[in-house]
């Protein structure tokens, strides 16, 4: 996944959380648990969304920083 894909995981997970928040809200306004439990999954989905966007850039930064140690040991042998 590129960068712009993550940064669009993450702000779909964001959306996502502010929907389901709307509906848990709205649900424990107007007395229909059904909603409230819909919100609650959003907001679920939300941060599974949110957290699969950090891994991703976590993993990216790694493998830099592999790619990097790799390059320095190469020169370091010649």
């Amino acid at each position: 996944m590129n960068q712009r894909d993550e940064q669009q995981e993450g702000l779909k997970g964001a959306v996502e959380d502010m929907k389901g928040r709307v509906k848990q809200a709205a649900g424990s306004l107007l007395g229909h648990d059904s909603m409230q439990q819909e919100g609650n999954a959003q907001q679920e989905k939300a941060e599974a969304q949110q957290e699969v966007a950090e891994k991703e850039a976590q993993a990216k930064e790694a493998e830099r920083k592999a790619s990097e140690s790799q390059v320095r040991e190469r020169s370091q042998q010649e």
